[in-house]
């Protein structure tokens, strides 16, 4: 299957994005996936934000270029249309840390930076 043909996978609460430029592995969104609460929960705490409950978080993830190197885009949202999830970037203009994205570095295995939206 040509990785840039639209597919999604999902691992748990993690669906792949269509298109992106390469194909993330399931070993590289576990590690993302393990890494994610820690960092942005700690993210939040800086930026004087609370987070909702991590459970009520879903995650769209695909793999693109950022600056020359290979990352892993992920959006984050704790509501959203269910019929976009698969096939869309799910987008919200406020909505404060309920929202957020984050782009992970699979070779160095940190996350670079993660952006919450605004309130309205």
């Amino acid at each position: 299957m040509d990785y840039l043909t639209s597919f999604v996978i999902a691992i748990g609460s993690w669906l792949t994005l269509p298109g992106g430029s390469w194909r993330p592995s399931a070993q590289d969104v576990a590690e993302a996936s393990a890494q994610l609460e820690p960092y942005v929960a700690r993210q939040a705490r800086l930026a004087g934000e609370a987070l909702p409950s991590w459970n009520t978080y879903r995650f769209q993830y695909r793999g693109q270029e950022l600056n020359g190197r290979k990352v892993i885009f992920v959006n984050a949202f704790c509501s959203a249309p269910s019929d976009l999830v698969v096939t869309e970037v799910v987008e919200a203009y406020d909505g404060g840390p309920c929202y957020f994205r984050a782009y992970w570095d699979p070779i160095e295995k940190i996350y670079l930076s993660v952006s919450f939206n605004g309130h309205a």
